[in-house]
């Protein structure tokens, strides 16, 4: 048991089991070493727990041994946890009966005999169970996973009734602490039942429904084994203490019928839940049977009394039973329509699932044997009905699943984590069916119209439907990287809905909605806090995972983020080993880490400064994402309808403190990565140029600002008030010589930050200049041109080929690089950046400079420029021409021009112009 808590904290070292080659171990070697053990261990046992021979304890501790090292490698399926659970039970129950035995004969030895059996299979039970609820927790939606530990927990309820029992017929005392036990027990397992319908009685197992209604069938006996255990207390009382027997009666007979209605519940949301097999159609005879069972047991409670009373019970039971059996017709018509719109794609599930091998033959569960009554086990039917057989496991149905038919030839694929692409497609276009379906049902939600089985299914059980279809199919398939982005992607989408639905005034919503929205919510982010960890655990390999846990943990961690979470799924992803080697994936996570953390920055001090209702209101401010107009008139101004869009106010010294430790985690951050991934690799030109990037944007635009803000704001004396623009420039400046020749983008940048007006507003910005003195206003412009001499002399010339450039990045197949946050560093062309600088040099001349200084930025340019092929450039630069409204690239154009072009003058004058342009005479000087 302590090795399966630890399981679930392990470290994977494989993701995609036997998917990919560069792995290091043999998935399939590893599971069938552990399938060898097992088959050896149970080849004595004729399929059953009570066989002809003892299951080999050696053989189960061997197999033990092989599940921990799988577990080492990577996390383990649903069949693995279920037979892990089985041979944990065997084992400890085995041994536990071991150091038990050895007692002589006699009644005496015969009663503690059974008493150690009964305890033994209790604790075994117990441990067993526990190891179940950790698989529960990595995959709620494997239905047959469900049926065994509910089963495994009405067996454990019946070895803790049977342990009662003992005690009664040896008229020895338990003790409360057995009592305590078994109805702790029950309320277990009434919780379990729940929790199962939850998971997978929604409509999302149609295909499955032979397992769903075994789980109704089981969860029907457990009600009418409590129903005739309330007979059997009400007969005892009766016959024990005559004076109380008539209050008794009264209460047990109320209880009685409160169980009665737990039973038409059930059979409500049987006939609710959309099912495939015929299913359907065998649910009324068991409801039948319940039923009678059931209202046999309620109208005991008329023996001894009034003949009418009799009467009255049957007339009470007739008239429920009439109604229940209505609505069951009902609901069964509109699900066997529901069950024909689904049924296509749950066969296309079934066709994918068979094509690979992984199919669960659910004839096994038909084939089952029905278990005989223990000898070993004390029996009183008379006390506790036939239902107490009921809940106990029948393990002839559980032993063919786990080893096969045949013990020796058998290989076992299904729930073993082998579902791949056809699978995994099968289940992402039911998925995206649904969606469709859910966005429906909220679009016409309180609309007039034709009611659609569908939507209305969906409306009731919202997005739960979806989420437990995605759950299902990562029990299928838990290596599928694209399941796991797709199915966080929905959670992350209905989250941001049910939170802008509560958020905004416009949606007018009563007490109870809101009570129901933020419980949703409330569950959405417990689920996009486990769904995330789970998919990096399976899929360890996978940046882009990685990264929506760490996106995942910004958006829901509205007023708690702390960096050390965000950075510790970094460190994760570098301990796993998978990612370490891929030095793309290592900058570009640690730089998202980084912008979650700053965009936590930038909400806190967003929400926090701003009102976006009125001065005197206490609603949460703007946040950053949000747009906000420009508000040129004053205040007080008449017919200024904006005056009242947005109040700013103070920051809250807790605030502060809070912004102030996010701008240090920020930069720690940052020179982490710094030192984790350039001392390792020094010669990376490409990853040097991304980070500095990053970096010296949040210095110029977040870090930087919101410091001196906060030195201002706190009358901080000391010298330290342009220590952000010092450090702005030091990143600019790495920025810049971090490639040779430097790409003209990093200087535009650089040019872009400097040449803002908001520099010469900076208390001593400069050691040179007084903090307000009206010769900051030149200075800038001395320094920005300054700046544009250098960048034009660090960039090659127009045409001309890197011959020093950094080779490709080491993994070419990186989805992300190039792409999001830093697609502008390489896609754009060469040429076509420098084109834009020189631009932009000129532009600024002509604005700011003289006549002399324009004369040599454009003898500067025209250096630069003067081997620029703008056939060439100008067929990839520009736009594409517009035909039908459709974006077209005319090529023809482009083609060079013959040197008797004059024959077609009008044609040849665009690009005459061009060239005028591009060339001008030397006289000109301008």
């Amino acid at each position: 048991q302590s090795f399966a808590t630890n399981q679930l904290q392990s470290k994977p070292q494989t993701a995609t089991h036997h998917h990919h080659t560069t792995m290091s171990y043999n998935y399939d070697q590893c599971v069938q070493s552990v399938q060898q053990q097992r088959r050896r261990a149970y080849a004595n046992t004729n399929g059953t727990s009570t066989g002809a021979a003892a299951p080999n304890l050696e053989a189960l501790q061997q197999s033990m041994d092989e599940f921990a090292n799988l577990s080492k490698h990577c996390p383990m399926t649903p069949l693995l946890w279920m037979q892990y659970a089985q041979d944990t039970e065997v084992l400890m129950h085995g041994l536990f009966m071991l150091e038990s035995s050895g007692g002589e004969g006699g009644n005496a030895n015969n009663d503690l005999h059974q008493l150690q059996q009964i305890q033994a299979k209790k604790e075994a039970l117990e441990s067993s169970t526990g190891i179940l609820e950790l698989a529960l927790g990595e995959f709620p939606g494997c239905a047959l996973l469900h049926l065994y530990y509910l089963e495994c927990l009405a067996d454990y309820v019946y070895q803790c009734e049977s342990e009662g029992l003992h005690h009664k017929v040896t008229n020895t005392r338990g003790g409360e602490r057995d009592e305590d036990e078994r109805q702790t027990s029950k309320i277990k397992l009434v919780e379990s039942f729940r929790t199962a319908w939850q998971c997978i009685g929604r409509g999302n197992h149609v295909n499955e429904g032979m397992i769903v209604s075994e789980i109704c069938r089981l969860q029907g006996s457990f009600l009418l084994f409590c129903l005739f255990l309330l007979t059997s207390e009400t007969k005892t009382t009766n016959a024990s203490d005559i004076s109380d027997s008539m209050d008794t009666d009264g209460n047990n007979e109320e209880e009685a019928f409160n169980i009665l209605q737990q039973i038409s519940n059930l059979f409500t949301r049987w006939s609710q839940t959309p099912m495939g097999e015929g299913s359907n159609d065998e649910m009324v005879p068991d409801m039948e049977w319940m039923w009678e069972e059931a209202a046999s047991c309620i109208l005991s409670f008329a023996n001894g009394k009034q003949p009418n009373h009799m009467q009255q019970l049957q007339q009470q039971l007739g008239k429920q039973k009439e109604e229940l059996w209505a609505s069951i017709d009902a609901n069964r018509r509109a699900t066997s329509s529901l069950t024909n719109i689904l049924s296509s794609y749950e066969n296309d599930i079934d066709v994918a699932m068979s094509n690979e091998g992984i199919m669960f033959p659910h004839s096994l569960l038909q084939e089952a044997i029905m278990v005989e009554p223990s000898a070993d086990v004390i029996d009183d039917t008379a006390s506790h009905g036939q239902h107490f057989q009921s809940l106990k496991r029948n393990m002839s149905k559980w032993y063919p699943i786990f080893l096969g038919d045949n013990a020796e030839t058998t290989n076992i694929r299904y729930l073993f984590g082998l579902g791949g692409g056809l699978t995994s497609h099968a289940f992402a276009k039911y998925a995206n069916f649904l969606q469709r379906a859910y966005q429906n049902s909220i679009q016409k939600k309180n609309k007039s119209g034709d009611s659609d089985p569908l939507q209305d299914h969906m409306a009731t059980h919202n997005y739960s439907m979806i989420m437990y279809l995605y759950e299902r199919a990562l029990s299928e398939c838990p290596t599928v990287e694209s399941l796991w982005s797709s199915y966080i992607q929905f959670l992350k989408e209905e989250w941001i809905r049910i939170r802008d639905h509560l958020q905004q005034p416009e949606f007018k919503i009563t007490l109870e909605q809101q009570l129901e929205l933020q419980e949703r919510q409330q569950a959405l982010t417990s689920a996009l806090k486990t769904v995330p960890q789970r998919a990096v655990r399976n899929c360890p390999y996978s940046s882009s995972l990685f990264e929506l846990q760490m996106t995942t943990l910004g958006l829901t961690a509205t007023s708690n983020l702390e960096p050390d979470e965000i950075s510790a799924v970094v460190q994760e992803a570098t301990q796993m080993g998978f990612l370490t080697n891929n030095r793309d994936a290592m900058l570009h996570l640690r730089l998202v880490a980084i912008t979650v953390v700053k965009r936590r920055l930038l909400s806190l001090i967003s929400t926090g400064s701003t009102s976006s209702m009125s001065r005197s209101s206490e609603a949460s401010g703007k946040d950053y994402d949000q747009h906000e107009e420009i508000n040129l008139l004053p205040a007080n101004a008449k017919g200024n309808k904006k005056a009242q869009s947005t109040f700013y106010k103070a920051l809250s010294p807790a605030i502060m403190d809070e912004v102030q430790d996010l701008i240090e985690d920020v930069r720690d951050m940052y020179d982490e990565a710094d030192t984790f991934l350039f001392q390792s690799h020094p010669s990376w030109v490409e990853g040097k140029v991304l980070f500095w990037k990053h970096r010296a944007t949040s210095e110029a635009y977040v870090l930087g600002p919101i410091g001196l803000a906060l030195k201002n704001a706190l009358d901080d004396d000391e010298d330290t008030n342009n220590a952000g623009d010092k450090e702005t420039l030091r990143c600019f400046d790495k920025l810049v010589k971090a490639q040779k020749p430097s790409h003209p983008d990093v200087w535009r940048e650089y040019l872009r930050y400097f040449s803002t007006t908001h520099l010469s507003f900076l208390d001593g910005a400069y050691s040179q200049l007084s903090p307000d003195t009206i010769a900051a206003v030149p200075s800038i412009i001395r320094k920005t041109r300054g700046l544009y001499n250098k960048a034009i002399a660090s960039v090659r010339k127009a045409g001309a080929v890197a011959t020093d450039a950094s080779p490709p990045a080491s993994n070419p197949s990186s989805t992300w690089f190039g792409t999001g946050m830093h697609s502008a560093m390489f896609q754009r062309e060469y040429d076509v950046a420098l084109s834009d600088l020189c631009r932009e040099f000129l532009d600024f001349e002509r604005s700011f400079g003289s006549e002399e200084s324009l004369s040599h930025a454009l003898g500067l340019v025209r250096g630069k420029m003067s081997t620029w092929n703008t056939k060439t450039t100008s067929a990839a630069a520009t736009p594409a021409a517009e035909e039908n409204g459709k974006r077209k690239l005319d090529t023809e154009h482009h083609e060079e021009e013959p040197a008797d072009a004059g024959e077609n003058q009008s044609k040849s004058k665009r690009t005459k112009l061009k060239t005028d342009l591009k060339e001008p005479r030397k006289t000109d000087n301008v």
